[in-house]
């Protein structure tokens, strides 16, 4: 693949002749301007590979239609493994940047102006730290947001939209142990009843909080709360649309994000320990 290459990133340090080695391990490393710096944390191998592919798609590297190589091609000149590999093309694929056509192969998809800005925030948000008080923030964002997108999103019910809906409850549910793909299918989930609404603002605004949610849903994977619970959650929120119910599916759409928030404080709480 064009371009591809595996970034690591590395710290030097210079010395001089007359430089004496730490007798004990430095706790935090200061700046001439006294300010505190932080060991630089390590990016995950399949988000790494979701900005390589994504920026060559955005470059017009790859346009519309090409076929991408296949898994085993990719895997080995990112020089990841399978596995983080399906679940960068499984990123790719929710940005709509990509099509997985099984039996077939990966091809390029059109780039519109969402996925773009979706894959921009992605870029941006990955390199974020996120603390405690950034992760409330969030929260507190995301519960007026999700509400409101679900206060919209009856007036454009479809069977295709509720069959798209199912199918990725039908995902979180085979892929129950599979942190990474049960969070990406629930992640997929509210991003349907996003467009549903039918409003780009809204949709922008929710694209660029996307990956700072998938942080904090790592977090509460399997803390203070099950994943079966969560399933659940989306069925209620599923079954309310489907009848149309606007009220019973905000309120169900309130309560579900009640339960992941009270998850993430409790998430954060044990981090402290």
């Amino acid at each position: 693949m064009k371009h591809l290459a595996r970034e690591n990133a590395t710290a030097t340090v210079e010395s001089s002749p007359r430089a004496v080695p730490e007798p004990f391990p430095l706790k935090g490393l200061q700046s001439a301007s006294g300010i505190l710096l932080k060991p630089i944390k390590r990016v995950r191998l399949y988000e790494n590979a979701v900005e390589q592919i994504q920026s060559l798609i955005l470059r017009n590297q790859y346009r519309t239609g090409d076929r991408l190589p296949a898994e085993r091609n990719l895997a080995e000149q990112l020089r990841i493994s399978r596995p983080s590999l399906r679940e960068a093309l499984r990123i790719l694929s929710v940005m709509g940047l990509i099509e997985i056509k099984v039996g077939d192969g990966i091809y390029v998809k059109g780039v519109s102006f969402l996925p773009f800005i979706e894959s921009v925030n992605l870029s941006i948000s990955s390199r974020l730290q996120m603390e405690r008080d950034s992760f409330i923030k969030l929260w507190q964002v995301r519960k007026i947001l999700e509400v409101g997108m679900i206060d919209l999103s009856p007036r454009q019910i479809t069977e295709s939209f509720l069959k798209s809906l199912w199918h990725c409850i039908e995902e979180m549910e085979k892929n129950i142990d599979d942190q990474d793909a049960f969070v990406s299918s629930g992640i997929r989930f509210h991003r349907l009843i996003a467009e549903a609404g039918q409003n780009e603002i809204l949709i922008l605004i929710w694209d660029t909080l996307a990956n700072l949610i998938r942080r904090s849903h790592d977090k509460i994977y399997r803390i203070s709360r099950s994943p079966g619970r969560s399933l659940q959650a989306h069925k209620r929120i599923y079954f309310a649309l489907k009848k149309k119910n606007v009220q019973k599916a905000v309120e169900r759409m309130k309560q579900h994000m009640i339960e992941e928030e009270k998850a993430l404080l409790a998430a954060l709480e044990r981090g402290k320990a």
